[in-house]
């Protein structure tokens, strides 16, 4: 069965605040496990976005922008 199905059988016929309960329990059996990575190493897009920042900032502080 997939989610689709699951919610279109079972879930659709709970009211409003128990659906909220529901993602409730969803959301919170998910976290905290590891979602994010928490890795040490930087991507090649973190690389540009740092790079992009800080000429920005040096641009900022000498006045140039």
């Amino acid at each position: 069965m997939t989610a689709d199905q699951l919610y279109e059988k079972e879930i659709k016929q709970f009211s409003a605040i128990e659906r909220l309960h529901i993602i409730t329990r969803i959301i919170n059996d998910i976290f905290p496990q590891e979602i994010v990575d928490y890795s040490d190493e930087w991507s090649d897009e973190d690389l540009r976005d740092v790079s992009a920042h800080s000429l920005r900032r040096a641009a900022l502080s000498f006045g140039e922008v």
